[in-house]
């Protein structure tokens, strides 16, 4: 008995003691409001690095549409729940909230970075409510969507009225948000000067 009162005592303990860190950048952020804090300023440096074109380069709108923070933070449940045969909790389920904000966020950033940009007349943001996204282009709106149905199957797609759906890629290989924005943003650029 003595054994497992001091087994239980451990256990509580160290269970006490434990709690979620955060990388960022291989940066170590000891508490979420730290992790989110360097999310929000790493976003806002990246957007505040882009340069606003003279005037949009096509008279279109442009509608870009992510997967919302819920929609994210589910998946990931399900996605844990279907690896381990049980639904997180505690520390991970704390956890996976926190990061489900943080990919939300890391992924808008790419819509601010056009919208500062102003390459279409006019932007539009959606938060979808489910991993697997589809919207379809008009005469005088393009469409960009990150769609995401099975683990590692994410993609981005552009539509237009007169290409169609196709897969939209940019440069990854740079280093840091502020490159990736550009990237991103400078892919977004070609497509719209395309039309």
């Amino acid at each position: 008995m003595m054994k497992k009162l001091v087994a239980l005592v451990a256990v509580l303990a160290l269970s006490g003691c434990a709690k979620n860190f955060y990388t960022l950048e291989g940066v170590k952020y000891d508490t979420k409001e730290e992790f989110h804090q360097a999310v929000d300023k790493m976003n806002t440096d990246a957007v505040n690095n882009m340069r606003p074109l003279p005037s949009p380069v096509t008279k279109k709108n442009l509608i870009i549409a992510f997967p919302s923070p819920a929609a994210i933070y589910a998946e990931n449940i399900s996605r844990q729940t279907k690896t381990s045969g049980q639904a997180p909790s505690g520390l991970l389920l704390e956890r996976m909230e926190n990061v489900s904000k943080a990919n939300f966020a890391t992924s808008k950033v790419f819509a601010d970075g056009v919208q500062k940009r102003g390459i279409y007349a006019s932007l539009k943001f959606l938060e979808m409510p489910s991993m697997t996204v589809a919207l379809e282009p008009s005469a005088d709106t393009d469409v960009l969507y990150y769609s995401e149905p099975a683990v590692s199957s994410g993609q981005w797609f552009f539509a237009t009225q007169k290409h169609g759906k196709q897969v939209f890629g940019y440069d990854r290989s740079g280093a840091g948000a502020t490159a990736k924005v550009q990237a991103f943003t400078d892919a977004v650029l070609a497509q719209a000067i395309r039309e």
